[in-house]
């Protein structure tokens, strides 16, 4: 918490809004790259695509919320992970995970104006980001209630089968 409050002594003047930090975050192509990146580590390191690429500039403008926005992907990607393997899947599991992840990044890549509003509220929550992940499991969920639709539950379930 006390390196946040240094974030906006730094910079007390955020450069850029959080509309456009989260359109830099989940502008179109942004996730399908650090996917891909991770994919093919194929050591399931979950913030080895967190290449903010072009937009990292740009979002260092907001430092606060650069790092907040980082925690929250890398939590929602672990989340997701530790949610199917509660499920002991077994020989689907991992099917289970690779098409959930396809969910998420699809959501993230273009949030819809319904979704939006709920990621804003998230990263407005100073006690959620005292740790290196989000450690707040019900909100977490909540978050993958609002981005995975029935259809998609529908999927991944078809994946573990």
């Amino acid at each position: 918490m006390k390196e946040q409050q240094n974030f906006n002594t730094l910079f007390p003047d955020n450069l850029i809004s959080r509309d456009e930090a989260v359109e830099l975050l989940f502008g179109k192509g942004t996730l399908d790259n650090n996917v891909q990146i991770e994919e093919e580590l194929e050591v399931g390191n979950i913030g080895a695509g967190l290449d903010w690429g072009s937009t990292q500039a740009k979002l260092l403008l907001n430092p606060g919320l650069y790092w907040r926005l980082k925690t929250l992907r890398i939590s929602l990607n672990r989340e997701i992970r530790l949610t199917i393997d509660s499920w002991d899947l077994g020989i689907g599991e991992e099917a289970a995970k690779e098409v959930a992840r396809i969910c998420i990044k699809e959501k993230l890549a273009s949030p819809s104006a319904e979704i939006i509003p709920h990621l804003e509220a998230v990263l407005k929550k100073d006690d959620l980001y005292s740790e290196e992940f989000i450690s707040n499991r019900t909100v977490l969920q909540s978050l993958l209630e609002l981005l995975l639709t029935d259809s998609e539950r529908e999927k991944i379930a078809i994946a573990a089968a």
